[in-house]
């Protein structure tokens, strides 16, 4: 939704001004669902490329501004690659259903994945309005098909196979999952200076969005469990076949290019968001200024920061997908301890500051909000595998060396002093 409201961006400056309320938008859906509270009122009047960091520039400095940008770059990047991995694993188990993952040739896998990188990256480069466009296009297929099932299953279900008794919990897993399902929601801010009218788009955009993903998942869960009560099968395709089972083979082959679009859907998101949170901070002095360069007409978007995340995308793909989704989700509650810290450490030292939006919340009730979203991120690090924490560690450390290096060879930052 957000992408499809694209400005021309013309020859103007446009970091102050009419786009000055982008970050604010993004705060009203995260005060009412705490999960998603890393895009709450903090962005009041930061909107522009780079969102999320700028607030922690304005609220903590550049150094962790810096940090912050790092690991929610390289959370961006681990989450990036997850699609690859599942957009291959939905297509083997509609061409190839009933066989085991590693019946498919890891060669034809790879190529797959590279394939699937690669003309998405294409998609990206073309620009944000392409990017909306396909994504309202792969929204649909994927909406269209959940439909059908819920309305097929309803005559079918049996509400005592939701009182069964469920497999015994992964707690790492299930932190994981939960993490992975309620993480993102931020991303639209490092958008924020491409959008038109952001402090009405953005909050219509994350309500819409809210509503879409979260009552599929309830219903579908619903209906599916209702009609198949065997919750030890529920794996990656349980649903494709749930739906051939209820529906006939169209239904089941309706929902595979569902889940298909949804991978295409997620890449194209996460890596334009990704790209522009790099080409935003290029643009604030926080990396060197060649990342925000584009190239009109031909390629009127980040050029270097999106071909930066197809190549590292493609070097992660010869990791597990567990192992991807620890790394991303590690980094991740690291970025977003530091966006709820900006938050509130913002509501303290400037409490005067005018805000399109603010949250309707007076600071001790406002903390506890946010301690919501803080305690599952920090559930999140304490119960990683070590090889998560290690690798992790690594790319923190590097980040602080690289932050060492930072005032030495990059420009100077903008400053957020002045407010209109």
């Amino acid at each position: 939704s957000v992408g499809g409201a694209v400005r021309d961006r013309g020859a103007g400056a446009r970091r102050r001004g009419a786009v000055q309320r982008a970050g604010a938008a993004a705060a009203a859906l995260p005060v009412v669902v705490p999960g998603r509270a890393d895009d709450s009122g903090a962005g009041h009047r930061l909107p522009a490329d780079g969102g999320y960091v700028l607030w922690v520039e304005a609220a903590f400095g550049r150094a962790w501004a810096f940090q912050t940008g790092l690991w929610a770059w390289t959370s961006g990047i681990f989450d990036t690659a997850l699609y690859p991995v599942l957009f291959a694993s939905f297509l083997q188990s509609t061409l190839w259903p009933g066989q085991d993952p590693e019946a498919f040739s890891p060669a034809l896998r790879g190529l797959v994945m590279l394939g699937f990188s690669a003309v998405m990256t294409v998609v990206n480069l073309l620009g944000l309005e392409m990017v909306g466009i396909a994504n309202q296009i792969f929204g649909a297929c994927v909406i269209a098909p959940v439909g059908i099932l819920i309305a097929v299953c309803i005559p079918n279900i049996k509400p005592s196979n939701w009182l069964r008794p469920a497999p015994k919990p992964n707690l790492i897993g299930w932190v994981n999952v939960a993490m992975w399902n309620l993480s993102g929601w931020d991303a639209a801010s490092t958008i924020g200076d491409e959008v038109v009218d952001p402090a009405r788009t953005i909050p219509r955009a994350l309500g819409w969005a809210t509503l879409l993903v979260t009552a599929p998942y309830i219903l579908t869960i619903l209906a599916a469990t209702g009609v198949d009560g065997d919750f030890g099968t529920y794996r990656n395709g349980r649903f494709n076949t749930v739906a051939e089972t209820q529906g006939g083979q169209w239904l089941g082959g309706l929902f595979a290019v569902g889940s298909i679009a949804s991978a295409m859907g997620m890449y194209l998101s996460d890596s334009t968001t990704t790209s522009y949170l790099i080409s935003g901070m290029s643009e604030d002095g926080l990396l060197p200024s060649v990342l925000s360069k584009r190239f009109p007409p031909l390629f009127d978007t980040p050029v270097l920061p999106i071909l930066t995340v197809f190549g590292c995308v493609t070097v992660l793909l010869h990791m597990p997908f567990s192992a991807i989704l620890q790394c991303e989700n590690f980094l991740y509650s690291l970025q977003l301890l530091m966006e709820l810290a900006a938050l509130i450490k913002l509501r303290y030292s400037q409490p005067d500051l005018p805000r399109p939006f603010k949250i309707p919340l007076s600071n001790g009730p406002l903390i506890g909000v946010m301690m919501l979203p803080a305690g599952l991120c920090i559930l999140q690090l304490v119960t990683s595998e070590l090889k998560t924490v290690l690798l992790s560690g690594v790319i923190v450390g590097l980040g602080g060396l690289l932050g060492l290096l930072n005032d030495r060879f990059i420009r100077d930052p903008h400053q957020y002093s002045e407010v209109p």
